[in-house]
């Protein structure tokens, strides 16, 4: 009887977050702008219910499969695929790694690099060819372009953009779409982990996942990552340029989050208010000024080392020993 009251709860909370899970997904088709914010949530519930448990992978994986079946019900094979690519792939990942105690970079690192690996190979799949696929989203930005004008019409306001503009955003982005859709992951991921942590994951780890973010860092040999991408945008070959320029925008917001570590090191060393706090964040990320300037910071903060976390160096060349 006993064993039998065990399966029922199990049942009942592996169904519980897969529809849940399921839900958050399918928010994104049916609410405007928080329903897609929202959907960037979807893996937490499957990690609350697994994470930390005995056969931990089995129940992500089942409830998964589940999470699955109930998006397509509702969204058909394609919503279903969708699911199955994206966010049950990246919680399948985060499972894993969780469990054998990664840390939360390479966490993030490898759910984005098989997010994004999974899904160009999906819509390759779908489209059949590099022209298709390159088709397919080209028409969905510019419709995206298009819902947005006519978004703002009802509102009363205008663009300001003609459509040579709105051509010159749409190819700038269709060259930038790979490494968006790597960044919207890793920030996915980074989110559902936060998440994760805050509502019972440090019950259930055996390990710290997130130390002093503060005194985060990047590690020293990406510089010669961001340099070589730099350089490898200029070469007269355009898809190596393409390659390069995407490698290029990723490691810029891996500085970028140096930066903010920056800031927010000196934010608890002056005890400035939460509410001050995420209100420059705010303003740090809509502003595209402020934005570069703080990650030029996260960059320069190899050598100039702004909070002082490494030991004094004698070598000539430490730019922080003369600060």
């Amino acid at each position: 009887m006993i064993r039998g009251v065990e399966i029922a709860r199990l049942v009942v909370a592996t169904v519980r977050a897969a529809f849940l899970a399921a839900a958050l997904y399918l928010a994104a088709a049916l609410i405007p702008v928080a329903g897609a914010i929202a959907a960037l949530f979807a893996p937490a519930p499957i990690l609350l219910y697994a994470v930390g448990t005995d056969g931990a992978r089995w129940r992500a994986g089942v409830a998964i499969v589940v999470a699955a079946v109930a998006a397509g019900a509702l969204g058909g094979w394609a919503a279903a695929l969708g699911y199955v690519v994206s966010f049950g792939l990246a919680t399948a990942v985060m499972c894993d790694m969780l469990e054998r105690r990664k840390p939360f970079e390479r966490i993030v690192l490898v759910t984005a690099a098989l997010t994004l690996a999974a899904g160009v190979i999906t819509a390759f799949a779908i489209a059949g060819s590099v022209e298709g696929l390159a088709a397919n989203v080209h028409s969905a930005l510019a419709n995206g372009i298009a819902r947005g004008r006519d978004f703002y019409k009802v509102l009363g306001m205008e663009t300001g953009l003609g459509r040579e503009a709105e051509a010159s955003m749409v190819e700038a982005t269709m060259r930038l779409t790979p490494a968006l859709v790597a960044l919207v992951a890793g920030f996915g991921a980074l989110l559902n982990l936060g998440a994760f942590w805050r509502l019972g994951g440090q019950r259930r780890l055996s390990y710290s996942l997130f130390g002093d973010l503060a005194r985060w860092s990047a590690p020293e040999w990406l510089i010669w990552v961001l340099l070589a991408t730099g350089f490898a945008m200029f070469v007269p070959m355009p898809a190596l340029a393409v390659v390069a320029l995407d490698a290029f925008a990723c490691v810029a917001a891996v500085y970028f989050c140096q930066g903010l570590a920056i800031v927010a090191f000196y934010f608890k060393a002056l005890t400035i208010p939460p509410w001050v706090r995420g209100l420059i964040y705010f303003v740090i990320i809509v502003q595209p000024v402020l934005a570069a300037l703080v990650c030029a910071g996260g960059i320069f903060d190899l050598w100039i080392d702004f909070r002082r976390l490494r030991p004094p160096r004698r070598e000539a060349g430490s730019f922080g020993d003369f600060f």
